[in-house]
């Protein structure tokens, strides 16, 4: 996916930064099934598929290395009452200790309402 629209007022290094926090703490929340921070930075219809996601997992435990992770701000649009950045993620994961690293390539929707400060998690495409 190349860059849709980046405005070149858009701190998209600053963003980028922030995008790959938001990633690893995803993914953290996600392996540990801690709802209460999922909810806290995802929308309510994503929280809705991580929950069943996690309910489908059930008690099997999950562990994500994060091996490498690169952002790049790909859009940034204004819509009336919220702005929406997406986020390309490439890099690798280990979902299991001393397996070999798989590669991933998504491309995350990031919300936030304009009276609002914090950033959440609206979408994720699987690119590969």
């Amino acid at each position: 996916a190349a860059p849709v629209f980046v405005p070149a007022s858009f701190d998209h290094e600053g963003f980028e930064r922030a995008a790959k926090l938001i990633f690893i703490r995803l993914q953290a929340a996600n392996d540990a099934g801690d709802l209460e921070d999922l909810r806290s930075f995802t929308t309510p219809e994503m929280y809705a598929s991580i929950r069943l996601e996690l309910q489908e997992r059930g008690s099997t435990r999950q562990q994500t290395d994060v091996v490498r992770v690169e952002a790049r701000v790909i859009d940034v649009a204004e819509e009336a009452e919220r702005q929406v950045v997406s986020v390309r993620y490439t890099g690798e994961v280990r979902e299991e200790a001393g397996a070999t690293p798989v590669a991933f390539d998504e491309v995350w929707h990031l919300v936030k309402a304009r009276e609002g400060r914090d950033w959440a998690v609206a979408g994720i495409e699987q690119m590969a």
